[in-house]
């Protein structure tokens, strides 16, 4: 094995070789510690919030972990058959519908009743619906 580090230190290029610029110290300490806190405020506030922000939108998401959970089993199926799967109720709710529905007309002939002069129509075969091929 070969060690590729110096432990010791010796013949080492320091990490900055010159000193950055810094600005003149400001005269007066009260100036210098007054706007320090300042910082310190802002910084402290913005953490707080940046935390309070993960915090809340953690918890806004457990009803969402809380579905998937849930309707693990149905979500497969739904993916598997090829369904539109809508989450309802901030996660917690599930709509499912087969697109086939889509390709579904009225039938001309009964007007979706399914029955005409008390026999199941022909066309529809009494369901009251046709593909748009058929309706022609």
């Amino acid at each position: 094995m070969i060690n590729t580090s110096n432990p010791t230190s010796k013949n080492k290029p320091p990490w900055l070789s010159v000193q950055p610029w810094q600005p003149p110290a400001a005269t007066g300490a009260p100036t210098r510690i007054a706007s320090g806190r300042r910082r310190s405020r802002s910084g402290r506030a913005a953490r707080v919030s940046t935390l309070l922000a993960v915090l809340v939108s953690w918890l806004a998401a457990i009803p969402r972990r809380v579905g998937g959970r849930l309707f693990a089993m149905n979500d497969a199926e739904a993916y598997w058959r090829s369904w539109l799967i809508t989450r309802t109720r901030g996660g917690l709710g599930r709509r499912y519908r087969d697109p086939r529905f889509d390709a579904l007309t009225e039938c001309p002939k009964c007007r979706g009743a399914g029955a005409t002069a008390d026999q199941p129509c022909p066309p529809c075969l009494g369901t009251g619906r046709v593909t748009p091929g058929e309706a022609s």
